[in-house]
């Protein structure tokens, strides 16, 4: 049988046995362990702790603001919500939709809310604490994620600090920044505490 490539294209039965050689080559390397390998898991001796501090502006009597903090992974798409503070009203969270970016991708899944909701925060220095896994359960790849603090307040100021961190095997604490209400946000990568 012969392949022949004419003018920088190639014939279908080239192709054809082409495409076989490299299917069979993936199966063979799949069924020996010799396929890709996929990143090692999270330790789960490690845990990431996001602290940072709220600092209304503003004077007289001021609301406290609603506060998520999250956990994306590097395409953006949420992992765990950490922690959301939010007024629970009998008329429901009125606003919890001003926590944008949080509500536009996680709000819409009323599961999750009721999982990880707390009273609205006081100003104040606050610890959050990640132990690597998402929101099913099971802990993630290593790899980069973005840590998300979001903050908003009822007729007030809006805030979101939101930075790429690698999580691997070395331990490590690093400053996010901070903005209008949100200040000092800042993460460590640790052995459990």
């Amino acid at each position: 049988m012969r392949h022949t490539i004419s003018n920088g294209l190639i014939t279908r039965r080239g192709f054809l046995a082409r495409s076989g050689v490299a299917a069979i080559s993936l199966a063979l390397g799949s069924r020996f362990g010799l396929a890709a390998t996929a990143r090692p898991k999270w330790t789960a001796a490690n845990e990431l702790a996001v602290t940072f501090t709220i600092a209304p502006s503003g004077s007289g009597r001021i609301q406290r603001p609603y506060v998520a903090v999250w956990i994306e992974n590097a395409g953006g798409t949420p992992v765990r919500t950490l922690s959301l503070w939010t007024l629970n009203t009998p008329r429901g969270n009125r606003y919890l939709d001003e926590l944008r970016r949080w509500y536009g991708a996680v709000g819409s899944d009323p599961a999750l809310t009721p999982t990880s909701t707390g009273p609205t925060p006081n100003p104040g220095s606050y610890t959050v604490v990640w132990d690597g896994k998402n929101d099913k359960g099971a802990l993630v790849e290593q790899g980069d994620y973005y840590v998300c603090v979001e903050s908003a307040r009822q007729n007030g100021p809006y805030s979101l600090v939101r930075e790429k961190v690698t999580l691997g095997s070395a331990l490590f604490k690093q400053k996010l920044g901070s903005n209008a209400e949100l200040k000092d946000v800042a993460v460590e990568f640790r052995k459990h505490a």
